[in-house]
């Protein structure tokens, strides 16, 4: 019986070994950034997916699905870990700034986070992104090219990422009117509901709404701060919204979370404030 059990654990442990050698898995830290100045736009929590090059979240000018206009509208990415997961079913999570405004961890001007995913050469290669800029009506980052962010290069060696994301990949949606009016994180723009805009997804023109809109530029947030346009305008030439870096996290840690299941995400880590 003893002799039993001893191979058997010794075969569980060499499949073990075997599994991760085969899988190659990879412990990575994703650290989001906001890069707008004090009285700059927030972010919402950052949807992150790592897939085969198979999930492709939009297209410039195509008209928006109803996950990407949840969360270009309202920051709600459970469409768009929906579609992921039917689609591609690799890797996925949110990194937020849970210590940022109480009751929803949005991404202050100047805030960081990061968290933490095991992912494969094989399977979880390249690396999809979202996020609604707030106050807006329907603005928005991602990548819509699939396999922009390749994260293994042919021989299946890790390779960090850099993604510095300026005021022109900034997307519009083209589902809501920009009135300014019923945009998320603006106090009295309630006074009016949203409007429909049945336009394609395409490069946002700015912050100035449309006659009779309600300004953005000037107006509260619920974080104490106003709007000011020297720090919201992100269409001023190069300016820069925010940055995604992905890095490898040492073998150790890696090893560390095998317990948690080889896909697993690893609780949100750490949240800082950029020194102004």
């Amino acid at each position: 019986m003893i002799f039993s059990i001893r191979n058997m654990m010794l075969a569980v442990t060499a499949g073990i070994l075997n599994l991760s050698t085969a899988a190659q898995a990879t412990t990575v830290e994703v650290e989001v950034t906001n890069l707008f100045a004090p009285g700059g736009l927030a972010m919402t929590p950052v949807w992150v997916g790592f897939h085969d090059g198979s999930f492709d979240s939009f297209d410039s000018g195509t008209a928006a699905s109803a996950s990407v206009q949840a969360l270009a509208e309202r920051g709600d990415a459970s469409g768009v870990s929906a579609d992921f997961k039917s689609i591609s079913g690799g890797v996925q999570g949110v990194v937020a700034a849970p210590s940022g405004f109480p009751g929803a961890p949005v991404f202050e001007p100047g805030e960081v986070a990061s968290a933490l995913f095991n992912i494969t050469a094989a399977t979880n290669g390249y690396l999809s992104f979202l996020s609604m800029l707030i106050p807006t009506n329907d603005a928005f980052i991602g990548n819509d090219d699939a396999m922009a962010y390749s994260l293994f290069d042919s021989q299946g060696n890790f390779q960090a990422l850099d993604i510095l994301v300026i005021g022109g990949n900034v997307w519009d949606a083209g589902t809501e009117a920009n009135i300014g009016y019923d945009s998320p994180f603006l106090i009295g723009a309630g006074g009016m509901p949203r409007q429909d805009e049945g336009s394609a997804i395409g490069v946002h023109g700015g912050l100035a709404t449309l006659p009779g809109g309600f300004p953005i530029f000037g107006g509260d947030t619920p974080a104490g701060y106003s709007i000011a346009q020297a720090a919201a305008d992100f269409t001023a030439q190069g300016f820069e919204v925010a940055r995604i870096r992905v890095s490898q996290v040492s073998s150790p840690a890696a090893f560390g979370l095998m317990g948690l299941g080889l896909f697993g995400v690893m609780a949100l880590s750490r949240r800082k404030r950029l020194l102004a």
